[in-house]
């Protein structure tokens, strides 16, 4: 609710609801480094184009929005004015639709300032920024879901709703100059990746029932490219490392067509969720979400891992229509690539060093910066030896490609890039590296290697892989059967009944809390074990653990019987030293030593209470026992 000049009360109107949605999107991105895309499927509003527009536009324009800011002393006249709110409000009345058309009490306030905001701009020579001249108008790519129908049904689902398919390309140049001149009615089929029909720029499928049933993917032909040259043959194992918001993993189960297994890593969970929906969306079955670090997987439970797909976070430079990170927030921006550098090569040397039986590893980058790409795959491959060769992507594209890495580094022009200006698509980057089975792989303790210890110990400690989230319910039965299975053997074995002396010499049954310490740390010892036995559904496996809980459970048992025996012994001494002074004491120190004693009557009752137990459940060794 807001209040006018007068102070008098004044009904709110609503703020549109995509302006309120873009602010937010702005503000997590700006604050918090969040993902803009991400950030602007979770809203789930049905103009998610609209909302990526102006929510880029803002970002792209915000050191001359907060200039107007400052000359206008908005936020300072107009305290209760939301400022990213504001921002939003600006970059649509200055830069997009020259208009507001609402009453709601924010937009009436920068309305208030359009004079203003207009002269400052004008008197500064605040034009449109660079930015957006720089756009490149991409095509848009829609890769057919074949998990749910095939390309020729969804070519005729387009085709009658009156789109036109031209004749497909032969070579690479023609391809480019169809995309260049591609217009509406008109659509054609990728030169490369089957799968994916390429439209007009801006055209939009957001409410098209085959997206949202999951049929179409609205998915850029950079982002196919890593997955259509890792190739997987159907029954094979692959792991995507990271693999959220489940583009890449989606159409790896198309491609294996639900025939095999797909372990899909993500570490965060806002974005484990969006992978989940798009798991369930496009009908990816095959696909095993495990929401973990994939630096915490553990090697001997993936052995099995025939293909991999290393994806990591990286700057993102390469892709259209979207700000540059540094613009965004507070670190520098070699600083910030020298970061992503170390990371990015830390999970590529993981991938080739831990994984005994896979086949080929994909690296990709959404990014046009060398310290990403030709940088990290030149370091690793300094460490892999012969185990490993790079194959020329020209070859698996038979050529119809433009360009590639640069020959400065070590890779040579063995990688792919895509560049927006030159493939109409966002800039991205390409390795494939291929296991050389002659060649044993080297011994390496860089981070990520087979010999890196501090993590592989880390790992082993504390179990840090998680199950998945559809094995979860799974795992809490299984954990709760084995609770009860313990607390049985726990009252079978462990409870005793101690009695404990009064001062008014009456008698208490109370649990021994020893034998309680003991017990847990019997129970402490199998639960250690709960995750491994979740994780290795082999019965031979779960009997092998169990044995082993047993014998170190016996273990404790019997160290700690033999130590309770020695105390028991200790103290009866102790006693018997006791009673031969108390029989000596003058009745003068036995009056003041009973003082004393009922001072600690409250400290020393407990460990009375347990001799007492000891004396009386402690089995007493037989006669012959005593001789031996």
């Amino acid at each position: 609710m807001w209040y006018d000049m007068s102070n008098e009360f004044v009904h709110s109107i609503t703020v549109p609801r995509i302006y309120k949605l873009t602010a937010d999107v702005v503000r997590r991105v700006r604050e918090d480094g969040a993902s803009l895309k991400t950030l602007i499927f979770e809203k789930k509003h049905p103009n998610v184009a609209g909302i990526y527009g102006l929510s880029v536009n803002t970002l792209r324009a915000l050191p001359q929005i907060d200039q107007l800011l400052d000359q206008t002393q908005i936020l300072t006249e107009q305290p209760r004015l939301n400022p990213w709110l504001a921002r939003v409000l600006i970059t649509e009345l200055l830069w997009r639709k020259g208009c507001l058309k609402s009453n709601a009490k924010p937009i009436l306030t920068v309305l208030a300032y359009e004079k203003k905001l207009r002269e400052l701009k004008h008197l500064n020579s605040i034009g449109t920024p660079d930015v957006y001249k720089k756009q490149v108008q991409k095509p848009r790519y829609v890769r057919v879901n074949t998990l749910i129908l095939s390309v020729e049904k969804a070519i005729s689902i387009f085709q009658n709703d009156g789109w036109q398919l031209l004749p497909k390309s032969t070579t690479y140049s023609s391809y480019l100059q169809s995309l260049s001149q591609l217009s509406k009615p008109h659509f054609i089929q990728d030169l490369h990746i089957p799968e994916i029909l390429v439209f007009p720029p801006s055209t939009h499928f957001y409410k098209h029932s085959g997206y949202l049933n999951g049929e179409f993917i609205l998915q850029d032909k950079a982002s196919c490219l890593p997955v259509h040259l890792l190739n997987p043959v159907g029954g094979s194992v692959v792991l995507d490392m990271c693999a959220a918001p489940g583009m890449k993993t989606s159409y790896v189960a198309a491609k294996l067509q639900n025939n095999g297994k797909v372990y899909a890593v993500e570490i965060d969970n806002n974005r484990f969720q969006i992978l989940i929906s798009q798991i369930k969306k496009t009908k990816s079955f095959c696909v095993e979400p495990l929401n973990q670090d994939a630096l915490s997987l553990n090697p001997d439970q993936y052995s099995h891992v025939e293909y991999i797909l290393v994806d990591p976070t990286c700057s993102g430079s390469g892709i259209v229509d979207r700000p540059e990170h540094s613009d965004t927030d507070s670190i520098p921006k070699s600083k910030r690539l020298q970061n992503l550098h170390s990371f990015q090569a830390y999970l590529l040397r993981y991938a080739l060093f831990n994984f005994p039986n896979v086949k080929k590893i994909i690296y990709s980058t959404c990014s046009l910066h060398p310290e990403e790409n030709e940088e990290v795959i030149d370091e690793v491959l300094g460490d892999v030896g012969n185990a490993y060769r790079l194959i020329p992507v020209r070859q698996l594209l038979k050529e119809n490609w433009v360009n590639f890495s640069s020959t400065k580094y070590n890779c040579g022009d063995a990688c792919l890039y895509a560049r927006p200006n030159d493939d109409f698509c966002n800039g991205f980057f390409v390795a494939v590296f291929e296991r050389n089975f002659d060649v044993i792989l080297p011994k390496c303790n860089l981070k990520g290697g087979n010999e890196y210890k501090p993590f592989i110990k880390n790992i082993e400690k504390n179990d840090m892989a998680k199950t998945a989230v559809h094995n979860r319910e799974k795992y809490k039965k299984t954990k709760k059967k084995r609770r009860n299975k313990q607390k049985k053997m726990s009252t079978d074995t462990n409870e005793f009944t101690i009695f404990e002396i009064e001062s008014k010499g009456k008698v208490k049954s109370k649990k021994n809390e020893t034998e309680i310490g003991k017990t847990n740390v019997c129970n402490s010892l199998s639960s250690n074990y709960d995750n491994k036995l979740v994780m290795n559904e082999s019965k031979g496996v779960q009997e092998e653990i169990l044995a082993e809980v047993k014998v170190k459970k016996s273990k404790h048992e019997t160290a700690y019987q033999i130590k309770t025996n020695n105390s028991m012994l200790k103290i009866n001494s102790d006693n018997e030293k006791q009673n031969t002074e108390s029989k000596t004491d003058s009745p003068k120190i036995k009056k003041k030593k009973k003082r004393i004693n009922k001072k600690v009557i409250g400290t020393d009752q407990l460990n009375f209470s347990k001799r007492k137990q000891n004396e009386e459940t402690i089995i007493v060794p037989s006669k012959k026992s005593k001789k031996e």
